[in-house]
């Protein structure tokens, strides 16, 4: 309980930030954004203040109130500079201590937790390409908790809840396998397709979710997704936005070939259990990231996350995943990650 609720409370500090970033680039004119790229040439791996602003609010915040024996490990670690900048203001004191009651009417007794086994991953603005784009609406700060390497709880903040500073801030949080909450304002979306994500009569149901890469491997797991079930594919920006979109029910399925690292999926997959739903990598295998001695690669196996099934979200993950795995492209490509 205590934890989950300072992860909740630290993601909100995180959307306060990229939507700070998002305010002040608005001032300026909309042209008034420092971007890097963490990988020449790949626009995915784009790299804003926004980025680190919030990675130093989480990750300094909850560094300050559980200490140095919480394992935490964010996706701009490697900025060895913003690292020594979150230090020193730990060290100074600059962090407002985190709610610990949030969830105390929801959550009772846990069990106490070996802090060795756990592993706080934070990912502090999943879709950055999509934020430099101006595709607010894709934008999340993700912040999960994983115990003897297995998400089990974890907080996805909707920084632009309408696509837009006109809202405040969403927190969408899970404990896996007992259920899903939020905090801030109710989401307009879901729990079924917008008009602005989506035509129906354009794009028949069920909806498949996948970002828009034209690799080999996407490609076969569009066109097995409609050969088995039919329906149509429709574009979702950022890891954790695809996996909310299936917690949600907006989508049928969302599928991913590669992903950053566990900070894209802990969060999200724990909401998506928590909500009834299912993630697997492609070949159906669970997600093996989150182990300090993950197996190479292993984010390259991908996700298949799929909700409850009902009606309107009818595919069978099972069935899926085993139409994957005996699809040529797919074989190749996984059989190359091995």
């Amino acid at each position: 309980g205590p934890l989950l609720s300072t992860c909740i409370d630290a993601c909100q500090r995180g959307c306060v930030e990229i939507r700070a970033v998002q305010a002040q680039r608005e001032q300026e004119g909309g042209g008034a954004l420092q971007v890097e790229l963490k990988d020449a040439g790949d626009a995915r791996s784009a790299l804003t203040e926004a980025d680190g602003a919030a990675q130093r609010a989480i990750v300094g915040a909850l560094r300050a109130e559980w200490g140095p024996s919480l394992r935490i490990i964010g996706e701009e670690d490697g900025d060895d500079e913003l690292a020594t900048e979150i230090a020193s203001a730990v060290e100074a004191g600059a962090f407002e201590p985190l709610r610990r009651d949030l969830l105390e009417d929801d959550i009772y007794d846990t069990p106490e937790l070996d802090a060795s086994e756990v592993i706080i991953y934070v990912d502090p603005l999943d879709g950055t390409r999509e934020f430099v784009e101006g595709r607010l609406e894709n934008c999340q700060s993700l912040v999960g908790i994983a115990i003897g390497g297995r998400s089990v709880a974890g907080a996805v903040g909707i920084p632009f809840p309408s696509g837009d500073l006109g809202t405040e801030p969403t927190i969408v949080y899970g404990l896996s396998d007992m259920g899903a909450g939020f905090i801030g304002a109710p989401l307009a979306r879901g729990p079924f397709p917008l008009e602005c994500h989506t035509d129906t009569t354009k794009f028949p149901r069920p909806h498949l979710a996948t970002g828009d890469s034209t690799a080999d491997i996407m490609e076969a797991c569009r066109a097995v997704s409609k050969k088995k079930f039919g329906g149509s594919n429709v574009v979702y920006g950022g890891a954790g936005n695809k996996i909310l979109a299936a917690a949600l029910g907006e989508v049928a399925c969302s599928v991913q070939h590669k992903y950053g690292g566990p900070w894209d999926v802990c969060a999200p997959e724990a909401i998506l259990r928590a909500m009834g739903g299912r993630i697997t990598d492609i070949s159906g295998d669970d997600l093996a990231i989150y182990s300090p001695d993950a197996p190479a690669r292993c984010n390259e196996r991908g996700y298949v996350a799929t909700p409850q099934r009902s009606k309107r979200t009818p595919i069978d993950h099972d069935d899926l995943t085993a139409a994957l795995r005996v699809a040529p492209a797919v074989q190749k490509y996984l059989g190359d990650v091995q």
